[in-house]
Parts: structure tokens; C-alpha cells; sequence
């Protein structure tokens, strides 16, 4: 080897190293989306397409997603994503720096595909970090999704379609085998009635994280990643959903 060589190799290490120390002190983070000029956040971005095995880079995901099973398709006004349940809990989310008070309200459109359940395993998932919570312990959730592809958060909320249409509009709080409820479960809608066309969202995320955890600092919470995921179902159910975004 060359003495040129020798020093571009040698120089290739240290910037690996280099990197990976920030890294670990967490100077190097993963790509995340910010709120756009206007005080909105397109999550499914229009014109972009993409499946759960070739993710942008401001995605994540946890758990065994099968080929098929999570896939976005754009068109030229809005890309819609769709999801299948399987025998595996997955998530998949995009990582979101927003703070709550600033971009409260999230919409979205979204279609069920006929089908035989209870609460159907496919939901909508906010995160959020910084309202004042202690460290995440093992709730549900965080059984479900461990790992670190998940950012830092500290609490979850989920939105739900419900066995049953009268039940729109409920909030539940989760607690974990400590007691502390660290999850969030809203039902947004429900019945097998509905199922089968597009159904317009919005939900107030401050109003609803301030009844969910009236003691944290909601002037200091911040979402920290808006995605779906599924629990396990012995047959596969399919959602669509388009639109989603934060406003103010």
C-alpha cells in the first residue's frame, strides 16, 4: 500500500470512529420531519411512494412485517398508505419533531376493508416525549416495539376503530404492571356498518393529551413520531389511509 494509500484509509477510520462517538453522545440523530412553513407537517408526503422494506430515511419500523403487508402509493394530490394485519405485531412511523400546542389537531382519511373483529388490530400511533413522564417502562406498547429504532418517548396514544359505532369518542388510559399510566387509547370511530368508505378525522392531540396526563407539562411536549401499527390477527385485515397531517 501506498503512503496515500495508507492515509486515506487511516483517515476513513478515524471519520468511522469519529462518527460513532457523536453518535453515542448523541450528536449524530436519525433523520426527522419538522413542521413546514404555514405550521403544518404532510406525514404521508404527496408524490411518495414506498414499501416497509425500502423506508425513507425519516422512517422507522419494529416487529416482522411480511412483503405486501405496508406499502404507500402516490398520486398527484396525496399518497395513501395501506396495511395488513398479520400474526406479528409491527410499527411503522415516521419520526416527527413538533411540538404538541404549536401543530394540536391531526386529520386523516382512512377506509376499513370488511372484516370479522373486535377492536381491529390496526391503529393510528402518536408519540410523545418531554411533557414531564419518567422514563418509558414496560407498558404494553413497549413490550410490543422494543428495540432502539424507536425515538425517545414518553408517552403513547393510539386511535382505534371500535366493535361498535357508539363507542366513538371514548378515552381510555392505559396502565402498566407498576400502575403508571404511561398509554392512551382513543376510539375515534367503530361499527361494522361503517367499514368500506372513506371516513374524513380530526382530533384535537392537546385537548386530548392534557385529559390523558393533566399533570405533565404539555408546554413541553413535543410528538416525537406519528405512524400505524397492528396487533397480531389470525386472519388479515386491511385499512387505507391517506391525507394524515398536523396543523394548527
Amino acid at each position: 500500500m501506498t503512503m496515500q494509500g495508507f492515509r486515506f484509509a487511516d483517515n476513513r477510520r478515524l471519520r468511522t470512529i469519529c462518527c460513532a462517538l457523536l453518535f453515542a453522545v448523541g450528536a449524530c440523530t436519525a433523520p426527522e420531519a419538522t413542521i413546514q412553513l404555514g405550521g403544518s407537517l404532510s406525514v404521508l408526503t404527496s408524490g411518495t411512494s414506498f414499501t416497509s422494506d425500502a423506508l425513507p430515511d425519516d422512517w422507522f419500523a419494529s416487529g416482522i412485517i411480511p412483503d405486501n403487508h405496508v406499502a404507500v402509493s402516490a398520486s398527484l394530490t396525496s399518497s395513501t398508505l395501506s396495511i395488513t394485519s398479520t400474526t406479528n405485531s409491527f410499527l411503522v412511523a415516521r419520526r416527527v419533531r413538533a411540538n404538541v400546542l404549536a401543530t394540536p389537531y391531526m386529520s386523516w382519511r382512512w377506509r376499513f376493508e370488511p372484516g370479522k373483529w373486535q377492536y381491529h388490530p390496526v391503529r393510528i400511533i402518536v408519540g410523545f416525549s418531554g411533557g414531564g413522564a419518567d422514563p418509558v417502562e414496560q407498558g404494553a406498547f413497549a413490550k410490543l416495539f422494543p428495540g432502539s429504532a424507536i425515538p425517545v418517548y414518553d408517552r403513547v396514544m393510539s386511535f382505534l376503530w371500535a366493535p361498535s359505532a357508539l363507542m366513538r369518542g371514548t378515552l381510555v388510559r392505559i396502565e402498566t404492571e407498576t400502575n403508571v399510566q404511561r398509554e392512551a387509547h382513543y376510539t375515534v370511530r367503530g361499527g361494522a356498518e361503517n367499514v368500506g368508505v372513506w371516513w374524513q378525522e380530526t382530533v384535537d392531540l392537546a385537548t386530548l393529551y392534557r385529559t390523558s396526563w393533566p399533570d405533565d407539562r404539555i408546554d413541553k411536549s413535543s410528538i416525537a413520531f406519528i405512524g400505524v401499527s397492528s396487533t397480531t390477527a389470525l386472519k388479515p385485515l386491511t385499512v387505507f389511509i391517506s391525507d394524515l397531517r398536523l396543523s394548527r
